[in-house]
């Protein structure tokens, strides 16, 4: 197993010596470009403060290999074009620009925490954070592990179902909207059709709100658990229509006894509607 290939902190030291024709001044950058990781993760791994493992070990070993022996494995342009045809997943977003991972930050945040991601993903909660603020502290295979997490390590093309769950207590803030945004464009490179359902009628301290995106195999439901009184009011639910104001058209089903509390917004409605 390639996960359990591991170098010690002296072993990546002199590797990225050597890497560095030699010279001490400088390795862990010249390490970085041929790895792909941060100067800092590297000088991380000389000092013994986080494990060298798995494909990045495997990498830096198979490339001293290649340096001493000057050789390496023939491999064809065909092969390579079969890998990616094989294996290549094609996400809808560039992960190098800030807003990419921003947005990753504001999904993960929408349906559940920073911290409670770090957990399940067993990756430090500082370095997952800084990732995603857009410093290179996550080697590739932990950045696929994120990707997995929020369903996005995906060929945009296939099949894809996904099921948000939002728990309002208050009237949402510009940052609740924004994440309901940049969640939305991270899954939908196209405007998607929307559609939201009251699930039964105002009773009790909580509602229900059900939000349909669908655009060719992409579905997202997003439930939106919120309290009753801001269903009451034209202001309480004005701010779905700036969540929700970048999709293509949009359906809001409500029951009977709720129309009225929805007349000062049909002008908002028949506008996305007719976008």
């Amino acid at each position: 197993m390639i996960n359990s290939f591991a170098l010690p902190p002296s072993l990546v030291r002199e590797l990225g010596y050597l890497f560095n024709g030699g010279q001490r001044s400088g390795w862990a950058d010249q390490a970085s470009k041929l790895l792909g990781v941060s100067p800092r993760t590297i000088e991380s791994w000389a000092r013994g403060e986080r494990e060298c493992e798995g494909p990045p070990a495997l990498l830096m070993a198979h490339l001293a290999r290649m340096i001493v022996q000057g050789t390496y494995s023939d491999i064809s342009l065909n092969e390579v074009e079969e890998i990616i045809e094989r294996h290549g997943k094609k996400i809808a977003f560039d992960l190098n620009l800030p807003e990419g991972r921003a947005r990753i930050r504001s999904l993960i945040k929408l349906t559940s925490s920073i911290k409670k991601a770090s957990e399940d993903l067993d990756i430090g909660r500082s370095a997952l954070s800084r990732w995603l603020s857009g410093d290179n502290t996550l080697r590739s295979d932990l950045i696929f592990k994120v990707l997995d997490y929020v369903g996005l390590n995906r060929d945009v093309d296939a099949r894809c179902e996904k099921v948000w769950r939002v728990n309002l207590t208050v009237n949402p803030d510009d940052e609740v909207i924004q994440s309901i945004r940049d969640a939305v464009s991270l899954f939908f490179p196209a405007p998607p059709k929307c559609s939201i359902i009251q699930a039964g009628e105002q009773i009790g301290r909580s509602a229900l709100l059900i939000a349909v995106l669908r655009h060719q195999e992409t579905n997202v439901t997003i439930e939106i658990k919120m309290p009753t009184k801001l269903l009451r009011h034209d202001e309480g639910v004005a701010w779905l229509f700036l969540a929700f104001d970048r999709v293509r058209s949009l359906t809001f089903y409500c029951t009977l006894d709720a129309e009225n509390n929805f007349v000062n917004c049909n002008d908002l409605i028949d506008e996305l509607d007719n976008a």
